[in-house]
């Protein structure tokens, strides 16, 4: 799955796609959103992002901390250029601190999840670091409600995944070009 990888054109089509993630419930009954924000090679986010402030959504994004997976909230404004390069050559937000942080005032939520691979049992392939089980861990730990969406490409989409008890299988898996 390291190998896949897509032209730029692909993912920002695939990001195009995505926003029809606007029609399905899961997205009409949460005002929050946290949403990756795309590396070479994934579907590329802003669209998806634009469409969230549009909405009127709340959206946060991550920013790793100290090894940690952390949320933090993003105005419209932001889209042009508050960010700086961060772990994998990720953009994150530049501002990042208490004031914008994810508290549990902000849930329930919708968490948009990357990831290498996804089988339709919702089990998501990582990048091997596990940022995003362990900050689900917490959530469940918090018993912070939250519905998970791993979002992916037709070729991202394989009959297996291996998985780990430490992982977070996903409550949905969307094929961005099947919304």
């Amino acid at each position: 799955m390291r190998n896949l990888k897509p032209s730029p054109a692909e993912t920002y089509a695939a990001g195009v796609a995505a926003c029809g993630i606007g029609g399905l419930p899961c997205w009409k009954r949460h005002g929050t959103i946290l949403l990756f924000l795309s590396m070479k090679y994934e579907i590329d986010t802003t669209p998806l992002l634009e469409r969230a402030f549009y909405d009127g959504k709340d959206v946060f994004v991550p920013k790793i901390i100290d090894d940690k997976l952390q949320f933090f909230q993003i105005f419209e404004h932001d889209l042009n250029g508050q960010w700086e390069t961060g772990a994998f050559s990720i953009r994150e937000p530049r501002d990042a601190d208490s004031r914008n942080a994810l508290s549990p005032g902000h849930f329930p939520c919708l968490v948009i999840t990357p990831g290498l691979a996804f089988d339709r049992n919702g089990d998501r392939l990582g990048r091997g670091k596990g940022y995003y089980d362990r900050f689900f861990a917490e959530l469940d730990a918090q018993n912070l409600p939250y519905f998970s969406v791993g979002l992916c490409m037709p070729a991202q989409i394989v009959e297996r995944v291996p998985t780990k008890p430490c992982d977070k299988r996903m409550d949905v898996v969307l094929d961005v070009f099947r919304l």
